[in-house]
């Protein structure tokens, strides 16, 4: 178990009210005293629900891309990032930028999955997603699996900023939680 699961939402099961994320409440999860310093449940399900669309999305979706599901979740001013060890790994802004970066999944990889594993509540509207990355390349045929954290900012109900980090206490500090303890993977 990695150490920062004891510090927020588990991203699957269900809790004692039927529909919601089971809650592993650590020192850095949501609380009365301050609620508008972390984020919570509104903004998980968000993130889970672009994820959600983006593995539900087929090539002729793009046919009109601004209609199609996943951009429902973005922020028009979306900023996305690429995996790190990507050569030429960059930011995609904007709703064309967001559609470059679809696209460049596409061409890369014959199956792409995104699953949300654990959310991290943070600070000024910040959390972090450990996230499972499951897929094939498209011309090795190479199987993928890797996990990474998303470090996601929601404006006005939708995705504003994923910045993507393979170390855990990075994404902890780049959302605000650099007084957790926690030691790298």
């Amino acid at each position: 178990m990695r150490e920062a699961e004891g510090h927020g939402w588990s991203a699957g099961g269900t809790g004692s009210a039927g529909n919601k994320p089971s809650a592993r409440l650590g020192p850095h999860s949501m609380t009365e005293k301050d609620p508008k310093m972390l984020v919570g449940e509104e903004e998980f399900r968000v993130f889970r629900e672009l994820c959600d669309a983006f593995n539900d999305l087929g090539r002729g979706d793009l046919d009109d891309p601004f209609t199609a599901k996943p951009f429902e979740y973005l922020h028009e001013d979306v900023e996305l990032e690429d995996y790190p060890a990507i050569p030429g790994a960059t930011w995609h802004v904007g709703y064309p930028g967001a559609l470059q970066w679809t696209t460049n999944l596409w061409e890369s990889f014959e199956d792409f999955h995104l699953e949300p594993r654990e959310f991290i509540p943070g600070k000024r509207g910040r959390f972090v997603c450990i996230t499972d990355t499951m897929g094939q390349g498209r011309r090795s045929g190479l199987e993928l699996s890797l996990t990474a954290y998303a470090v996601v900012t929601v404006e006005e109900g939708r995705i504003r900023r994923i910045a993507i980090t393979t170390d855990q206490r990075e994404a902890l500090e780049a959302a605000g939680l650099s007084q957790v303890g926690a030691s790298p993977r």
